[in-house]
């Protein structure tokens, strides 16, 4: 077993302790509010854009906008120049589905947070789930950051990660970031 392989097993046992601990409710309210419900709307606005671009209604509402810009004299012009209408879009989106994630989650918690014994020992357990997920996300994100770093570095990092009894050579150059950010 290699440290890296102490390291996460000891950091996902923590993070599932803190899960046991908390519950799932509470857990998904910490890392969907403030900051990281931010940073979670924006990489679903990012992943979902251009999907919605390519709608026909959407696209005939930014074609209609860009019309009535270019109606509106050389200041709406140059709005249209610089596809402001896609700006708006991705404004529009990051409401929505900041709207839609505080829906989903005050939802979710209520229902989990049910103060039955059945629902308390589903809370906990769901929350060991939850943040073992949050920990691997981390291990993730981590990985990422390593290959965007690239070179000698990576080299080593992947080269430390051989044998890995959790299989996180394989992880780390198969990471699913690297689809979504590159790398």
């Amino acid at each position: 077993m290699l440290t890296a392989d102490i390291i996460v097993l000891a950091g996902s046992l923590l993070f599932a302790l803190i899960g046991l601990i908390i519950g799932f409710g509470k857990g998904l309210k910490f890392f969907t509010g403030g900051i990281f419900g931010v940073i979670i709307s924006i990489f679903v606005c990012y992943v979902i854009y251009g999907l919605v671009l390519d709608w026909d209604f959407v696209r005939n509402l930014l074609d209609r906008f860009n019309e009535w810009l270019q109606g509106q004299g050389s200041v709406g012009t140059f709005f249209a120049d610089i596809h402001i209408d896609r700006i708006v879009l991705a404004v529009v989106l990051f409401v929505i589905v900041q709207i839609i994630r505080v829906i989903i989650v005050k939802i979710i918690k209520g229902i989990v947070e049910i103060n039955m014994l059945g629902f308390k020992i589903i809370n906990r357990i769901l929350g060991m789930a939850f943040m073992f997920a949050v920990a691997l996300a981390i291990l993730l994100v981590v990985f990422q950051i390593v290959a965007w770093v690239g070179g000698d570095t990576a080299a080593n990092f992947a080269a430390k990660l051989d044998g890995s009894v959790f299989r996180l050579d394989a992880l780390f150059d198969n990471n699913p970031l690297r689809s979504v950010f590159g790398g």
